[in-house]
């Protein structure tokens, strides 16, 4: 029997639907200088056992060792390690989010509208990429959480390439020819935040190979340096 579109689509058999809740959040936030420098100290042992030992490592065992904070601190702020896990990624969406316009601001006089949306497309795979390597599912659901976020069926969070697309515009203006630019703006933001979390939904292997910036690069440099009929 013939299959359908979809499934000569997506021959592999189709995952089970997952839960979309709001990732694991801190118990509280930090006020006084010394509950902040505690957190900060949780937050980078968090992050040094991820990226040296893997997420197996995480315990709160392994993480008072690491970070020099009691176990009782540890479940003060972080009543599981899933939401130290979200705070260290937050961090990483903010990490990448400063890199991200200083390195477009940093740019060489001669490059061109194509090297800033390449600039902005790799940093954004990797920044998807480093996260799937560090906790695979609880990326992953981050990642479905965001996409409610971008579809405004939750309350927005600031995102790390909210500044990219005006900055681009503005660095690039006279090489961008699209007559409608509030529209061609908001395609290429949309596109910088959609296309790399489906790939990390759908395609997690497309995330690192170096001609998937590339080709999404060409795709948008077409629609802005096209004049409109």
């Amino acid at each position: 029997m013939d299959k359908s579109p979809k499934d000569r689509e997506h021959p592999e058999s189709e995952p089970a639907l997952k839960p979309l809740g709001m990732p694991a959040q801190p118990r509280k936030q930090p006020r006084q200088a010394r509950s902040i420098a505690l957190v900060e100290a949780l937050k980078q042992g968090g992050r040094q056992i991820l990226e040296e030992e893997g997420r197996e490592a995480l315990t709160a065992w392994r993480l008072a060792d690491v970070s020099g904070v009691a176990i009782s601190s540890i479940y003060e702020y972080f009543p599981a390690m899933e939401s130290l896990i979200a705070a260290v990624f937050e961090d990483y969406r903010r990490e990448a989010g400063e890199h991200l316009l200083s390195a477009i601001e940093a740019l060489p006089p001669q490059a061109t509208l194509f090297d800033g949306l390449l600039l902005v497309l790799r940093l954004g795979l990797a920044v998807h990429h480093r996260k799937s390597r560090l906790d695979p599912d609880f990326s992953e659901r981050m990642t479905r959480y965001d996409e409610l976020v971008r579809l405004e069926l939750v309350e927005s969070a600031q995102c790390w390439s909210a500044g990219a697309t005006p900055a681009l515009f503005r660095l690039f203006d006279a090489e961008i020819r699209v007559k409608n630019r509030e529209k061609a703006q908001f395609l290429v933001h949309q596109t910088l935040l959609a296309l790399p979390r489906a790939m990390r939904l759908e395609r997690p292997q497309y995330l690192p190979e170096e001609d998937s910036a590339i080709m999404l690069a060409h795709m948008l440099h077409a629609l802005l340096t096209r004049d409109a009929p």
